[in-house]
């Protein structure tokens, strides 16, 4: 006896040492810490790495699959940790030796990758039940055969796996919270499949109510609070039904508010599970709230009030966009899933697993591999990554908010892979999450500084997102981009503010050549737009062209391009065309040689929620400017779809500032205002720029 006492003392204090070291834990205000430090990150699904083994021994392909995560530097997974049907579970009741032996193959396979791991131990709801022969009802009860194999499964798994280094949280099922407390309920009941382990029939037995799915949460966590005090414990469920609260309450389909929204979302996560978890897909958004729509970033802000305010955080167990086929589909797939990635960011989320890697049962509108048509998720993630790791001191990434806008203002390296500097996201508080700026690029970026001459050809184009700038906030609603002259290819000296204020973007930029490189009397700055979701690829300005004089549109279709479709850029009536040398970078210096500006403003249309199939909500986009002859329009259109053509409601909406016979040590600068209004008429456009310039004709 006094022997097996110190062996067991010595086995808890292997344990103990082991779980100092657990890979993440639970901090104040609803983090998640890793090495005592909050901690963020994206990763994935890999829902059946451990089933397809177990279902077949000779099947280890999770060893390629986390293989290549690791070597994508995507940091964990969620994943079964169990079977689906209660046949899957006879080889855990029949042999453990060999069950657990499998199931240490995929453990030990994702140490070795780095890869850590969300194993979820009771996936589909009604396996658990079918295998002890009892009702789903029996998860509310404590005594019941169903929550007593719980606990033996929960107690086998976490004891067994409590000091491996991949083990990140432990997570009970998936999805629970959506079979409870239907008011059709009798039309969803599990189904009935004998060769699988199910009974012959399903009866009101098989319904499941709020307070049986959270007595199951609590006797899940109390299991493995027995053993592992330390790691996360989620329950797997989803987003709440748009109308759970008072489904649970009143058993109607009646819309919950934002409040009960919240307040369902923490009560569906009980104490001691310590985590709230929701999974999130493009139809969540609609219907809520008693509204047609709302957006993901609404969405997830109030899921992170409800983290804060329980003190719990928040696990994003699933998202992403299905996409059942080629074409416009898939384009608005992506934008969903670009979408939900900036949400997921801006909110500051602190993990995240995508749906699903390296399932190909669902190759035809989920599955994510290296080689598939959504191989871009595996780099957006790990783009994301790099964001958060990168903006650990708050230096790259400023979030400001004022009037009618929330954005964020990021630097070249936080938004590395994403076109550049700049705005990503920048909504408009009537579109809630919409971003004016594709999601995947960036807006109001600072993008190239030229000369026209052949030998500075190579620092023509993209310098002022590759040489090493910052981002500051100045205030709530205001933050500066500085550009300093040692760091800049060009010696030049620089800096943008920006302010949102009201319906508008106020920006005012300096710059100040510090050495003579601009021997062909010109120095041009440039700044793209990256536009989301416009009505079509045109702008439209008051101009000339030839001898025509009125309104213009710019990017209308043509035959003269090799696109099809007028591109480039306009300049101001009268004033002469920029010199260029052979071998320069032309492509931001040639003008239109017909169409001309004669007001510094121009407008195109936005959908405004992003929905091109509403009408009564599309809005003007107007770039306005203080001076006229220092002053260039561009449109271009690389965007493509997935169809492989110009994507036209993503043009790049550009502008550029030319500084004549530029001196050394001498400032010059604009203003400029991006003005984002209702679309009612060119002239009631043009009244607004004439309000902020300071009369008719002004500029």
């Amino acid at each position: 006896m006094p022997r097996l006492a110190t062996s067991l003392l010595a086995a808890a204090a292997l344990i103990g040492a082991a779980l100092a070291d657990v890979p993440i834990t639970v901090g104040d205000g609803g983090a998640i810490l890793r090495d005592g430090k909050p901690y963020r990150a994206f990763g994935v699904n890999y829902y059946n790495a451990f089933m397809r083994h177990l279902r077949d021994p000779a099947n280890t392909s999770f060893r390629d699959g986390f293989g290549e995560l690791g070597s994508l530097r995507i940091p964990f997974a969620r994943f079964a940790a169990c079977g689906f049907f209660p046949d899957d579970m006879k080889l855990y009741v029949d042999n453990k030796e060999e069950y657990f032996a499998r199931l240490d193959a995929v453990v030990k396979c994702a140490e070795e990758n780095n890869v850590g791991l969300v194993p979820s131990l009771f996936w589909y709801n009604a396996c658990l039940p079918d295998l002890v022969g009892e009702p789903r009802n029996q998860w509310g009860n404590p005594e019941s055969k169903t929550i007593a194999f719980m606990r033996e499964y929960t107690r086998d798994v976490v004891s067994r796996y409590v000091a491996s280094p991949a083990i990140w949280m432990w997570e009970f099922g998936n999805e629970y919270d959506l079979a409870v407390d239907l008011p059709n309920a009798a039309d969803h009941r599990p189904g009935v499949n004998l060769k699988r382990g199910t009974p012959l029939a399903r009866s009101e037995a098989d319904d499941l109510r709020f307070d049986m799915a959270t007595t199951a949460f609590r006797e899940f966590a109390k299991a493995v609070r027995e053993i592992d005090p330390h790691r996360p414990i989620t329950t797997g469920n989803s987003l709440p039904r748009a109308s759970s609260y008072n489904q649970r309450a009143e058993s109607k389909w009646i819309p919950d508010t934002r409040e009960q929204f919240t307040s369902q979302l923490i009560d569906f996560n009980p104490d001691p599970c310590n985590v709230l978890s929701v999974h999130i897909y493009p139809p969540d958004h609609e219907k809520r709230f008693d509204q047609r729509s709302t957006s993901f970033d609404e969405l997830l802000a109030l899921a992170m009030d409800a983290s804060r305010n329980s003190g719990k955080p928040l696990f994003i167990g699933e998202w992403g966009a299905r996409d059942d086929q080629e074409g416009p589909p898939r384009d608005a797939a992506r934008r969903d899933n670009f979408e939900m990635i900036t949400a997921i960011d801006r909110n500051n989320v602190p993990l995240a697993a995508l749906w699903v890697y390296d399932l190909p049962d669902q190759e035809s509108f989920a599955n994510v591999t290296s080689t598939n048509g959504r191989k871009y998720l595996l780099k957006a993630i790990e783009l994301a990554n790099h964001r958060i790791a990168a903006n650990v001191d708050g230096s790259r990434r400023v979030d400001i908010a004022g009037g009618n806008w929330l954005g964020s203002l990021l630097d070249f390296v936080y938004n590395k892979g994403r076109s550049g500097n700049g705005f990503n996201p920048l909504q408009h508080t009537r579109f809630r999450g919409e971003n004016l700026y594709r999601d995947d690029g960036t807006g109001l970026y600072f993008e190239h500084i030229f000369n026209g001459t052949a030998k500075d050809a190579a620092i023509s184009m993209f310098t002022p997102n590759n040489d090493e700038h910052s981002v500051v906030r100045i205030d709530a609603a205001t933050a500066v981009m500085k550009h300093p002259a040692d760091a800049s290819a060009w010696g030049v000296e620089s800096e943008m503010r920006y302010t949102l204020n009201g319906g508008a973007v106020d920006m005012e930029f300096r710059a100040t050549p510090t050495r003579d490189q601009f021997p062909l009397g010109y120095c041009a700055f440039m700044w793209a737009s990256y536009m989301n979701h416009t009505r079509d690829r045109r702008i439209y300005f008051y101009g000339l062209n030839g001898d025509t004089k009125g309104w213009l549109s710019f990017g209308d279709d043509t035959s003269a391009t090799p696109e099809g479709f007028e591109t480039g850029t306009i300049a101001c009536k009268g004033v002469p065309d920029l010199p260029y040398e052979e071998g320069a970078k032309t492509l931001n210096v040639l003008e239109n040689p017909t169409k001309k500006f004669i007001l510094p403003f121009y407008y195109g249309l936005v959908d405004g929620d992003g929905d091109m199939t509403t009408s009564d909500d599309t809005m003007a986009y107007v770039m306005m400017f203080d001076q006229r002859e220092t002053m260039r329009f561009a449109l271009w259109n690389f965007i493509k779809n997935a169809s492989g053509k110009q994507d036209t409601h993503s043009p790049a909406w550009d502008w550029q500032f030319v500084i004549r016979n530029p001196e050394v040590g001498k400032t010059y600068g604009y203003k400029a205002r991006v003005l984002y209004i209702p679309f009612t008429s060119r002239e009631d456009i043009r009244a607004e720029y004439e309000r902020w310039a300071g009369g008719p004709g002004a500029g």
